[in-house]
């Protein structure tokens, strides 16, 4: 099965997603902005990685998300292929319409603003890593699909505008009826504590990923590549045979396309 890892200019990220790729036993190449983009049509799934696409000049992830490439991902979205939008990739993602929904703009992933207490006590840019909860059913989403319900990970975050908000309080009530959040900020416990420093970035119901509708497209702010092998882990982090939890994203996503093909 053949991965495209999305580089547009700015992205930080390709190479260290590529590996974690190609790890999980899929083919794998980085497939810059300004290829043909009818190319991408001969691909299983695709990957965008994060980093600041075009600097983050007017919001993260807006100029990018109007290239012609991802035209070509929504429609492959649409057939059902699976997509993983990571950090900057989620925020394209966003930008484009193809989440939460696939029908326009819906949310915002604003500035980080850490409130403890009632007060806000950080703004901005903010690196560190966090316990995640997966909170959607099994299979119900391609780059969580191995994980059951409840689960808990550990991600770093790098991010300065991963604030999940919107300006209809509904596109949030729908997310969650629907079972399209699939990563929440939580403690060590698994509990959702709506205060900094376990809801990292002010994001609305602690939410830290999505997917879209059918489950085949998601977007996460935590970096699951950056906690792929057991040496990139702070040691009281747990280890699976030399691998960290990053690599249950990708080898998810690897297995939903397994299983589609069957």
């Amino acid at each position: 099965m053949r991965i495209a890892v999305i580089q547009f200019p700015g992205t930080n990220c390709e190479h260290e997603t590529l590996v974690a790729v190609k790890e999980c036993g899929m083919e794998g190449e980085i497939f810059r902005w300004n290829r043909p983009e009818q190319e991408l049509c001969e691909f299983d799934g695709y990957v965008i990685p994060g980093g600041f696409s075009y600097q983050d000049r007017v919001r993260a992830g807006v100029i990018a998300s109007k290239e012609p490439v991802m035209a070509t991902l929504r429609e492959e979205a649409a057939n059902g292929k699976p997509i993983i939008g990571i950090c900057n990739g989620f925020q394209i993602l966003v930008e484009s319409g193809i989440l939460p929904f696939g029908d326009g703009v819906r949310l915002a992933l604003a500035q980080n603003v850490m409130i403890r207490g009632g007060e806000i006590v950080r703004r901005g840019y903010y690196c560190a890593w966090t316990m995640l909860r997966h909170d959607a059913e099994e299979k119900r989403c391609s780059g969580s699909y191995i994980l059951r319900r409840g689960e808990i990970l550990s991600i770093p975050i790098a991010h300065a505008e991963g604030n999940l908000v919107s300006a209809d309080k509904r596109v949030i009530e729908r997310l969650i009826d629907d079972g399209q959040v699939v990563f929440r900020y939580c403690s060590e416990r698994g509990e959702i504590i709506n205060e900094f420093p376990v809801n990292v970035n002010g994001s609305t119901e602690n939410i830290a990923g999505i997917c879209n509708p059918e489950g085949n497209v998601l977007g996460m702010m935590p970096h699951p590549e950056r906690a792929f092998f057991a040496w990139q882990l702070p040691w009281k982090h747990p280890r699976v045979q030399g691998y960290g939890p990053g690599r249950i994203i990708f080898e998810s996503m690897r297995r939903y396309i397994e299983e589609r093909r069957l």
